[in-house]
């Protein structure tokens, strides 16, 4: 039976791969024959043909198991299924010293065939990585085995063999380097389960807790790279707010020399300090920015009365505050002392040096708030072109979330990537990717990696069971 037309990739399912009774039914019927015209029965009854018995099948796959390595390669969509008989039937007549004249009885090239259709999955399976698939082959045989053995084998989704092939998958999701020392180690773990199965089932949970091992390893080492590389663009990230906030409150506004340092390292300092500890959208975030408005205001020319009584009447409280919030960092208290020296002397001499100077203030003489004030004068920065970063963000799809891995598109003629999306930036609608070392790979911007997504330039990589997602191909081509 040939292996190439019998799974295709169908988006509609006929049969739920969680509906037991009825996927165990649809394995029964094919490797049973049934439906097929004339059934097992007839294959089986050709003149004078004889059969292998199971008990031979599995001697001569155990022999075959550690020296046959398929190999995969690039575009490579089917199993080589008339080869691996070919070999196993070359395998019992050498083990056997008989003829070639036997063969394999329909029930058991059934069941072959039917991992084999498995395994054809996998490899058209996008969400495999190459380097993985070249391993999942190197199981074939020990699954055959452990399909003839345990009849319960497609119908149990706890079974350690399937739990192990999920596995390996889930651990090279991110693996691109075929010589990548995980491979390796991967590779290791499979040719020892190779070298000990012969009919003992608890190879495979020797395997799978060798992997599960080998994954809390892995987890541990690229998580904690993968931390340090999250505060690293976090700490950036908040730098960068910082840098836009001071900008857009400077923008076409007088610093004097003396305030500079009070401006864009004190007070810079302290707003990084209270992003990265509260964030944008906290209330100790809008204080000092608040503050910072008040600040800048209040060393401006002054140009009305107005601006001469607010000055003159809020200057004291005003440097207090200020004062106040520097005291709460671990700035040099000397420095601190100067800027505040400075800026108490800028106000007394825009104070004294006014041609709004009064004796006497009248401090009635506005109605409005000092904030409305303060925005009223604050010129706007021009804007970037383009959508706001939080609409630029609700374009993304609901399952582009940390964590989630992706291919990459990496530009016209560069191979794609595969990396895991471990930040979003939502103030500047940007995503990080790293690669499965944790270390940054690529930075997107939201409205770009949509269109990516679109076209079908980069894509999601599903970290699903490749076994249950095989199995629910071949159930609905085979029922259809």
């Amino acid at each position: 039976m040939s292996t190439d037309s019998d799974t295709p990739d169908t988006p509609e399912k006929i049969v739920d791969i969680n509906d037991a009774e009825k996927v165990s039914k649809a394995i029964k019927n094919f490797i049973n024959g049934e439906g097929d015209e004339g059934g097992a029965s007839t294959v089986q009854s050709g003149a004078g043909k004889q059969f292998h018995d199971r008990r031979d099948v599995i001697k001569a796959l155990t022999n075959l198991q550690t020296n046959y390595k398929p190999k995969f390669s690039p575009n490579e969509t089917s199993i080589r299924n008339d080869s691996f008989k070919h070999a196993l039937l070359n395998s019992m007549a050498k083990m056997g010293n008989t003829s070639m004249s036997k063969s394999l009885n329909a029930i058991d090239g059934r069941t072959i065939d039917f991992v084999e259709m498995l395994f054809g999955a996998f490899l058209r399976d996008d969400n495999v990585s190459v380097a993985i698939k070249s391993l999942l082959l190197e199981l074939q045989i020990p699954l055959i085995k452990v399909a003839m053995l345990d009849a319960q084998f497609f119908q149990n989704d706890k079974h350690a063999a399937r739990r192990m092939l999920d596995m390996v998958a889930h651990l090279g999701i991110g693996i691109e380097d075929e010589e990548n020392t995980l491979i390796k180690t991967i590779r290791l773990i499979i040719e020892q389960l190779q070298a000990t199965f012969v009919q003992n089932l608890s190879s495979f949970n020797t395997a799978l807790t060798a992997l599960n091992r080998l994954m809390s390893i892995e987890k541990d080492k690229t998580g904690k790279q993968e931390e340090e590389t999250q505060k690293a663009i976090l700490k950036e990230h908040a730098r960068q707010i910082v840098l836009n906030e001071l900008q857009k409150n400077t923008y076409k506004k007088i610093i004097q020399k003396e305030l500079k340092p009070l401006i864009l390292k004190q007070w810079a300092a302290l707003m990084f300090q209270r992003f990265i500890k509260y964030g944008k959208d906290s209330s100790q975030w809008n204080e000092i920015v608040t503050l910072l408005k008040h600040l800048v205001y209040s060393v401006q020319p002054i140009k009305t009365s107005e601006q001469w009584v607010l000055l003159n009447n809020d200057s004291g409280v005003l440097i207090s505050d200020i004062e106040a919030q520097l005291n709460t960092t671990k700035l040099s208290p000397g420095g601190i002392d100067a800027s505040i020296c400075a800026l108490k002397e800028i106000h007394a001499n825009l104070i004294e040096s006014s041609e709004f100077f009064l004796e006497e203030p009248d401090y009635t003489l506005s109605e409005r708030s000092l904030n409305e004030i303060i925005e009223e004068s604050i010129e706007d920065m021009p804007e970037d072109e383009g959508d706001p970063p939080h609409i630029q963000i609700s374009r993304l799809p609901n399952d582009v979330k940390q964590g989630v891995w992706f291919e990459i598109y990496n530009g016209d003629g560069c191979a794609l990537r595969r990396v895991k999306l471990s930040v979003i930036l939502f103030d500047e609608a940007k995503l990080i990717f790293v690669d499965r070392h944790g270390n940054m790979v690529i930075e997107k911007f939201a409205n770009e990696f949509v269109d990516e997504l679109n076209e079908g330039k980069s894509k999601i990589i599903a970290d699903h069971s490749i076994f249950n997602h095989a199995l629910g191909q071949i159930i609905n081509s085979i029922i259809r």
